[in-house]
């Protein structure tokens, strides 16, 4: 004897969904009510807000004082933005136009040389005996202060292609006032270039070397040591990457100002002193409640789907109780409002199409002579009501003369069924969808496995 006692319940999630997609009605109700009483309920509050003339005077002030403090915020921080903007464009512009930036550091030409001046002994004689200064070193003074100021840049730019401000930093000047020598150097990214610079200074210094002798006497400026060479300058390689770090700083100030700016809100005019306000709040309070009263009743049918433990379909009782189906009755068309709504949900569902009684009867009584065999005593039960058992059976009797249907209601009700029960030779159950209970079929199964009767299969209804 096969008792199956462990009968475990599966949920078809596609049924479930269209089970409550069936009951669309139900639920567009449900949200047109939750989101009229929500919506309606804030627009009341808000309205009634605005009758209270005192709160509506501390709330225009509040939201005058916000809207003021916003509006100084946003300048000031689109000020902010356009200053870390102008400090990140001339940063690049700086980095990109400036030789120096571009220059090796590990590998720079450097063009020098070493001026020595030397005043004429005649003018030695208009200074006293035993002076204690060196009156050259005024001259040497002279020509380290001034020279890159005094310099004619316009011919060097036409030389070499580059802005006066950018060679400006390539020329260094030191003194030496015990030797009476000034040195200068020019730095180029190639020492071409560089030697051609120094030659232009070295002219020009020639040139106005009148200027300085009117001003401290007659002197000599000779040329006493000239170099072309490449050296390695670490302070250069520093001064490099602060100045391509200052770019990277200033992009995160920008972004984290433009990202402030982002964040600034302004202030929402408040219910109390605005009735579009008061609608537009009462139109989303009304969608809330919406989407609330869909998930709701959409919940409820859910649960009642699960809990209910109804047979929903044929392919349930197939899979759970491993029973036959015999024949499976369409379900009635649905009419009333919209009904249009519904069929397109069979028909994406695959349901659409339903047979006709007639082919359900001729499918039953096909299987039932197949299954039979040499069967004469069948009975006709299952939990639904007596009444749909007889009408189904008078149905199918006339096809099957050679077969006694006994017609008997529900065992797990009614003791003379089971009396029936020990006398035939199998069942053939019907049931009927979204009626008969699963915990009730498993009862009759039992009970028929108990007397170790054959189940020919099972009519849907």
């Amino acid at each position: 004897m096969n008792y199956e006692n462990t009968y475990e319940q599966e949920i078809d999630l596609k049924e479930l969904l269209f089970t409550i997609l069936y009951r669309w009605r139900p639920i567009v109700l449900a949200a047109v009510i939750m989101g009229l009483l929500l919506g309606g309920y804030k627009v009341v509050s808000g309205l009634r807000a605005q009758q209270d003339e005192e709160t509506v005077k501390e709330v225009r002030e509040q939201y005058e004082m916000d809207v003021t403090a916003y509006e100084r915020n946003l300048a000031s921080s689109q000020w902010d933005i356009e200053k870390a903007k102008q400090s990140l464009q001339n940063q690049q512009d700086y980095n990109d136009a400036s030789v120096l930036m571009q220059i090796d550091p590990y590998r720079k030409p450097r063009a020098a040389a070493d001026i020595l001046i030397k005043l004429d002994a005649a003018e030695w004689l208009e200074y006293p005996e035993g002076l204690n200064m060196d009156p050259t070193d005024s001259l040497v003074k002279l020509y380290a202060s001034n020279l890159v100021q005094r310099l004619d840049w316009s011919k060097l730019e036409k030389k070499t292609g580059t802005d006066a401000m950018y060679l400006k930093e390539l020329v260094g000047v030191g003194s030496d006032y015990s030797s009476n020598t000034i040195t200068i150097d020019v730095v180029y990214s190639n020492e071409e270039t560089a030697d051609l610079i120094l030659d232009e200074i070295l002219a020009q210094l020639e040139q106005r070397k009148g200027e300085f002798s009117s001003i401290a006497g007659n002197y000599t400026a000779s040329v006493v040591n000239r170099s072309l060479s490449f050296i390695m300058d670490t302070g250069l390689a520093d001064r490099q990457k602060q100045n391509t770090d200052r770019v990277f700083s200033f992009e995160k100030d920008l972004l984290e100002r433009e990202k402030a700016l982002k964040e600034l809100e302004e202030p929402e005019i408040p219910e109390e002193i605005s009735k579009r306000k008061v609608a537009m709040q009462g139109i989303k309070y009304a969608v809330i409640g919406g989407i609330g009263g869909v998930f709701l009743v959409a919940f409820y049918f859910c649960m009642i789907y699960v809990l209910s433990g109804k047979l929903h379909t044929d392919d349930e009782l197939k899979d759970r109780f491993n029973i036959k189906i015999l024949g499976v009755f369409a379900l009635p068309v649905k009419k009333g409002v919209l009904c249009g709504i519904d069929h397109w949900l069979e028909r994406l569902e695959g349901k659409s199409v339903r047979p006709l009684e007639e082919d359900v009867l001729d499918r039953i009584i096909i299987n039932v002579k197949n299954y039979a065999g040499e069967t004469k005593k069948l009975l006709f039960t299952g939990t639904i009501s007596e009444n749909l058992l007889k009408e189904l059976a008078d149905k199918l009797a006339p096809q099957l003369p050679e077969i006694q249907l006994m017609v008997c209601p529900d065992m797990n009700q009614n003791a003379d069924t089971l009396r029936c029960l020990a006398e035939c030779e199998a069942v053939i159950l019907v049931e009927k969808r979204e009626v008969s209970k699963c915990r009730l079929i498993q009862k009759e199964k039992e009970s028929i496995d108990a007397l170790d009767k054959p189940i020919l299969g099972c009519v849907i209804i």
